[in-house]
């Protein structure tokens, strides 16, 4: 999905979030989710989230970030035309 997931604290959650598990924060192997209702605490606050919010979180950032992308492919394609 996307890269790093980050707590409400500024604090790196994990490096990735996929449909299949985590990848902790300085790399690693991918853990794998058990069932839909694992956790993620952070380090700095132990604040914890659940498997679902973190995958919506990274499909968020995954569809800004298309977005980004495909404004600025516009935006260039823009300048050069003129």
């Amino acid at each position: 999905m996307t890269g790093q997931i980050s707590c409400i604290c500024g604090a790196a959650l994990v490096e990735e979030v996929t449909d299949r598990g985590v990848r902790p924060v300085g790399g690693g192997a991918l853990i794998p989710f058990r069932r839909t209702t694992d956790y993620v605490m952070c380090e700095r606050c132990l604040r914890t989230y659940d498997v679902r919010s973190l995958m919506a979180r990274a499909e968020s950032a995954e569809v800004i970030e298309s977005l980004e992308q495909l404004a600025d492919s516009a935006e260039q394609e823009s300048s050069d035309s003129a």
